[in-house]
């Protein structure tokens, strides 16, 4: 009697490849698994020690062994921070002009007895002469304005006075015109002798001669220039 023959069947190589593939692998997990448990003290089912808020390490520990939240993870480093702007350069400190020098007013006191004779408005030789040196003062300054006032001792009536004193004013006023002096920047007045500087009272009782030598004082003319001036002032003369 003849039995049948039995045949193997073997199975395909992929699917024993692939099967040797996975037991490695398993393998390779548990052993990974069973080296970070060994680096801790466990308890229970593999449950870790704590102490003072931190697992207990074994002596087979090593870095990079992780069991359950035991190690910090890893801290990322922090992007670096933008590098500050520079900060603007300060701005140039520009000083400010300095203002201009305020106007100067100066006064020249110029005695009319040099300038004329008594009672005369007619410029006498030597007043041309004290006239053109204030002429040169002036121009020697810068000048805005020159005002001329002319004043009169008190023989006669205030109105004679007054208008005696400002003829003799515009007098000096066209002199200096003529000597280059601004004709627009001149001004001429007369206030007779409404601010004397000696009185009839002071001279008393004289001969009329004496009484006009006595209040000679009183005849005079005040220049006065507005403006920067570089020479200081002068007076001239004594003559009626």
């Amino acid at each position: 009697m003849q039995f049948p023959s039995r045949s193997t069947q073997r199975p395909p190589r992929t699917l024993l490849r692939w099967s040797a593939a996975a037991a490695m692998i398993a393998l390779a997990c548990g052993a990974h698994a069973a080296d970070d448990v060994s680096g801790y003290l466990t308890y229970g089912a593999g449950q870790p020690v704590i102490s003072s808020g931190k697992c207990v390490h074994s002596l087979e520990w090593q870095s990079g062994m992780q069991l359950a939240d035991c190690e910090p993870k890893p801290v990322q480093a922090a992007a670096p921070q933008p590098a500050p702007a520079p900060a603007p350069e300060p701005a140039p400190v520009v000083e400010a002009p300095k203002p201009p020098p305020a106007p100067l007013v100066v006064p020249f006191r110029l005695s009319l007895d040099a300038l004329f004779d008594f009672d005369s408005t007619t410029l006498k030789p030597e007043g041309r002469a004290a006239l053109d040196l204030l002429a040169g003062q002036i121009a020697d300054a810068n000048y805005q304005s020159v005002q001329i006032v002319g004043h009169a001792d008190p023989l006669g009536t205030a109105s004679y006075n007054r208008a005696l004193s400002e003829r003799r004013a515009q007098v000096m006023a066209a002199y200096l015109a003529e000597r280059g002096v601004d004709a627009a920047k001149i001004s001429a007045s007369g206030a007779g002798s409404a601010d004397p500087q000696i009185t009839l009272a002071d001279c008393g009782r004289r001969p009329h001669a004496a009484l006009i030598e006595c209040l000679q004082p009183n005849r005079y003319a005040e220049v006065s220039v507005t403006g920067t001036v570089q020479q200081a002032a002068t007076s001239t003369g004594d003559t009626k």
